[in-house]
């Protein structure tokens, strides 16, 4: 019987003696009234004078949106605020125990109030009254405050749609300069554990820095290097531009006799104007700091397209020429040099022997010889000239 009560008194002496005691809510609620009473927030947390330091570092969740004509830029995520302030410090014992963690609203209790520099829209604070704070016993505070962060940010655009953009979201904690707060970037990058892929944007990489201007006030610096993704436009939009600059040569092909010649011209130089267009609408109306070398390229493609109108005109002009007119010496040259010359590798000359030139005993030269001539000079200074533009393009770009 005795062996039996000896562990069981034990056992009551144990748990007497380590305590099983816990807070609740009249402990919480009487250590809430114990802090706040007497508590001003409008009065920074200083120790001897000393300047408060703060502990920032950024979480990202998603790149929300960039837009290079808006010079926008918007970032989901939230900072993390952490910083001390011995008038919240208690000791746990007089709350139950292990009441070591509460919990305060922002707006009963002092808190860094941020300000965006380069602010897209209106300067306004960031953070909501309804927010809470936690608070440890030893009087440290965490504060996380979650939003969209938009700003400004101008694209350059330069080597679109390749291109890769560098943005900068800029606060600052207004009314305080380095003698009362001092900032401390806790991690100098972004974290991006929770960072959701965007579609259109690759994160390359990111910087969290803290300057102090000449004004002796201090900002914080969120950088975020992205690059393009450009499956997309390249399957959606350089491909569709080179095969048009592929089909603009087929004018110097078509028969003269269907006459569509210049109508087909004129569509295919229509649907480059269109390509045109898209790009501006998507870019900045903007000189600087430069301006898409794709523009320059489109641009080009729209003078080649012009110059093979005039030359499809100037081409239709020899062909339906009397044969009342003769041919001038330069033309009969010319002809023979790209036309005749080649024709008759492949096939014998149709053109019977009495048709001779009487001053240059040989073959006559008809009009229509000087415009298929004429045609296949435009066919070949045509496709230099584009193969020229693509390629003086792509080394551009391949030289960002």
């Amino acid at each position: 019987m005795v062996l039996i009560i000896t562990p069981l008194v034990l056992l009551l002496v144990s748990v007497d003696y380590l305590g099983v005691a816990s807070y609740n809510v009249t402990h919480q609620t009487q250590l809430h009234t114990d802090v706040l009473t007497g508590y001003d927030r409008r009065v920074r947390p200083s120790d001897g004078g000393t300047p408060t330091l703060i502990g920032i570092t950024f979480n990202a969740v998603s790149l929300k949106e960039f837009s290079e004509s808006e010079g926008k830029i918007a970032l989901v995520g939230a900072f993390r605020f952490v910083w001390r302030d011995t008038r919240l410090a208690w000791n746990p014992a007089s709350y139950g125990g292990d009441l070591e963690r509460t919990v305060l609203y922002v707006k009963d209790i002092w808190v860094p109030k941020l300000v965006n520099m380069n602010p897209y829209g209106s300067v306004k604070m960031l953070g909501m009254s309804e927010m809470l704070c936690e608070i440890s016993y030893d009087g440290y505070i965490s504060f996380v405050l979650p939003d969209m962060f938009e700003s400004t940010c101008d694209a350059d655009v330069t080597n679109y749609p390749f291109d890769s953009q560098t943005c900068s979201l800029i606060y600052y904690i207004p009314g305080y300069y380095t003698d009362d707060i001092n900032l401390d970037a806790s991690d100098p990058t972004i974290d991006m554990v929770l960072y959701e892929e965007n579609g259109l944007w690759k994160i390359i990489n990111t910087s969290v820095t803290v300057a102090t201007q000449v004004t002796d006030f201090q900002i914080l610096k969120l950088t975020v290097n992205m690059e393009r993704r450009t499956t997309y436009y390249i399957a959606g939009l350089l491909l569709p531009i080179l095969l048009m600059n592929s089909i603009q040569l087929l004018v110097f092909i078509i028969p003269v006799e269907s006459g569509e010649r210049i109508g087909y011209s004129i569509t295919v130089l229509l649907a480059i104007a269109v390509f045109l267009t898209i790009i501006q609408d998507k870019l900045p109306e903007s000189s600087e700091p430069n301006v898409s070398l794709l523009t320059y390229k489109l641009l080009v493609d729209m003078i080649i397209g012009c110059g093979m109108i005039f030359a499809v005109v100037i081409g239709l002009r020899f062909y339906f020429r009397t044969e009342v007119s003769p041919v001038p010496g330069c033309l009969r040259g010319f002809a023979r040099c790209f036309y005749l010359s080649c024709s008759r590798k492949h096939q014998k000359q149709t053109i019977v022997p009495a048709k001779k030139d009487p001053v240059t005993s040989s073959y006559r030269v008809t009009w229509q010889d000087v415009g298929e001539a004429f045609d296949r000079m435009c066919l070949l200074l045509f496709i230099l000239s584009l193969i020229l533009n693509n390629a003086i393009y792509f080394a551009a770009i391949s030289l960002k």
